[in-house]
């Protein structure tokens, strides 16, 4: 449900109501339609600035030759990346680690 603005309080009332409960102004059907058109346009500008950019735009290139070559390794069925296997790799290197410490 639309939320607008009463012109005399500045309190929000519903679209359906025609009479501010806080002050009393009634509001007509000329204003009502006038902030209705203002929150639609409201709307839509926001929609334009919250739109993402394009998939390509946010990727950083890489610079450095052997960026470029680790990016190109892919490990398995799924074409994981050398960078998604970092961290999954040094989890499993530290719970080995803690293994041996506890069976020492």
């Amino acid at each position: 449900m639309a939320s607008i603005t009463c012109p005399k309080c500045r309190k929000h009332m519903s679209v359906f109501e025609v009479v501010c409960f806080n002050c009393g102004f009634t509001m007509t059907d000329e204003e009502r339609d006038r902030q209705l058109k203002e929150l639609e346009k409201q709307r839509y500008e926001d929609s334009l600035k919250g739109s993402s950019p394009p998939q390509g735009a946010l990727k950083h290139p890489r610079e450095h030759k052997l960026e470029k070559k680790i990016n190109t390794i892919s490990l398995g069925f799924f074409k994981i990346g050398w960078a998604e296997m970092v961290v999954p790799l040094i989890i499993i290197l530290l719970f080995i680690i803690v293994a041996i410490l506890m069976f020492m």
